[in-house]
């Protein structure tokens, strides 16, 4: 039997069949497999139909946010021009990768900000919040206070809570 892995790395061959693949994908944790082989260079279908997969847990959508691809941050930051400009030649040479990139960031950002992301199998910790961790000395106990107070000048909270 092949891991999920084995199925991406075959998969990857053939990228025009990958988002259809992902769309029969049956659990939270083939999605983050998935998204942790992905060679972000071969652009946003695929973390498009991650995102709008009804198994992409909110875990998976925090570590997109924070970890893997800070397009949707920049994003959310500044919705009106911010991607325009980061992606300028990307607009003018390939439209449809632009609309992709743009969707993803949408899907991603708004899909966070109206936790319509279902919890899951999947484990993330953002940094932030957490302050009752018993593993946290105090030392970063304050460090991670101190830390999500200053991101919740530029943060809603649900791009901030961990999923634990």
């Amino acid at each position: 039997m092949e891991t999920v892995a084995e199925k991406w790395r075959i998969l990857a061959m053939n990228q025009a069949n990958l988002p259809a693949e992902i769309a029969d994908l049956s659990d939270e944790t083939a999605l983050w497999e998935i998204i942790n082989e992905y060679n972000w260079d071969d652009g946003f279908a695929v973390p498009l139909a991650v995102v709008r997969h009804p198994k992409c847990d909110r875990a998976l959508a925090l570590r997109l946010f924070w970890d893997i691809d800070e397009t949707a941050q920049i994003h959310h930051s500044d919705e009106e021009s911010a991607i325009a400009e980061l992606y300028a030649s990307t607009a003018e040479n390939d439209p449809a990768e632009f609309d992709r990139i743009m969707d993803y960031c949408t899907t991603l950002v708004e899909g966070l900000r109206k936790q319509t992301y279902p919890r899951g199998a999947n484990r993330f910790d953002t940094g932030f919040f957490n302050l009752e961790d018993p593993s946290l000395t105090d030392r970063q106990r304050k460090i991670r206070a101190g830390k999500t107070k200053f991101a919740l000048k530029n943060f809603e909270e649900a791009f901030l809570q961990p999923e634990l």
